[in-house]
């Protein structure tokens, strides 16, 4: 009689999940993918600084690093290049990604763009490998970096971002909250 009762709980045990299971695959089978614009569409997430030791400039050498986050939706997944893509002429203005530094100019309290070289041409790379159309989000991560020396000084700075795809449609253009890192300029 025990075997019988230890036989029936587990039949009975079961029966819940096999009704999850069920339940989980026909939610799965009626997934619609998101309907995005195929110009990508981006908004600010975050901002961070940290200061880091930087052993290549010498001793007791700093920089300040930045990560800035920015969220995307692309309809049909066209976003990042490869590095031949690279090469497209189409791209001598801008990479794939635009950053735009602006510091706070203290006489005048406005915000002046800073024109960086390195900064000039930037690219990710291709978002979706398998390169099948289709929607794509997701966050991408910008690392800028400030080196230290004995003329930085602290200033606040921003910046504005865009992005574009492999058919050269551009995103919207949007803005970081400030922070203050050491600048040179």
């Amino acid at each position: 009689m025990a075997v019988k009762l230890n036989t029936m709980q587990f039949k009975l045990s079961t029966k819940p999940l096999l009704v999850a299971f069920l339940l989980a695959i026909s939610t799965l089978g009626c997934f619609e993918p998101p309907n995005y614009s195929n110009t990508p569409e981006i908004s600010f997430n975050s901002i961070v600084k940290f200061t880091v030791d930087d052993p290549f400039s010498g001793v007791n050498a700093k920089r300040d690093s930045v990560i800035i986050t920015v969220d995307f939706k692309d309809g049909d997944g066209d976003l990042g290049e490869t590095p031949d893509g690279r090469n497209n002429p189409r791209y001598s203005d801008w990479g794939n990604y635009e950053l735009k530094t602006f510091r706070l100019d203290p006489n005048t309290k406005s915000f002046v763009e800073l024109e960086q070289a390195a900064n000039k041409t930037l690219f990710f790379p291709i978002l979706k490998p398998d390169l099948k159309r289709g929607p794509i989000e997701g966050n991408l991560d910008f690392s800028p970096s400030f080196f230290y020396n004995n003329r930085s000084r602290l200033t606040v700075i921003k910046y504005q971002i865009r992005v574009r795809d492999r058919a050269f449609n551009v995103s919207n253009k949007i803005e970081t909250d400030t922070l203050s890192v050491r600048l040179t300029y």
